[in-house]
């Protein structure tokens, strides 16, 4: 019974074990102009909506900036093929501010520091493998 009891007490001061081949992604976000207000990246598993409608995206999340730089975690992801946008959201306001023809007035990044020609990149320029475990990338804003 005591032996029970102790395997039972190691298991939930453990927690609950990661996720068979779950994945961890690590975004270093770099090239921050200032500290103001805050960083947000999305993490898309497919083309759809890439990286123009965030409501398609699988997860986001927010960062801190310190000293130009974020850093952004995207835990308990299954193993694949995805992209990341991320926006220096420098007004705090939640949103990716734009001007009169729709041209972001705020930093932008996407994985692979993947550009685009008259407009976002493509998911494909943007795609990077996600392996089980941790992965990590650095991306790096443009304003």
């Amino acid at each position: 019974m005591r032996a029970a009891i102790a395997i039972l007490g190691m298991l939930l001061a453990a927690g609950d074990p990661p996720a068979a081949g779950g994945a961890t992604l690590v975004v270093q976000v770099e090239g921050l102009k200032d500290d103001q207000g805050g960083v947000h990246a999305a993490l898309y598993a497919s083309e759809e909506g890439f990286p123009t409608k965030p409501e398609k995206a699988l997860r986001h999340a927010d960062g801190k900036i310190e000293g130009g730089r974020a850093r952004i975690v995207f835990e308990g992801i299954p193993p694949g093929g995805y992209a990341v946008s991320v926006y220096h959201d420098e007004n705090g306001n939640g949103r990716l501010d734009t001007g009169f023809l729709g041209i972001p007035t705020e930093g932008l990044a996407s994985s692979n520091d993947a550009k685009g020609f008259m407009g976002p990149p493509s998911f494909d320029k943007a795609r990077i493998d996600v392996g089980p475990g941790e992965n990590r990338i650095t991306v790096r804003v443009g304003y």
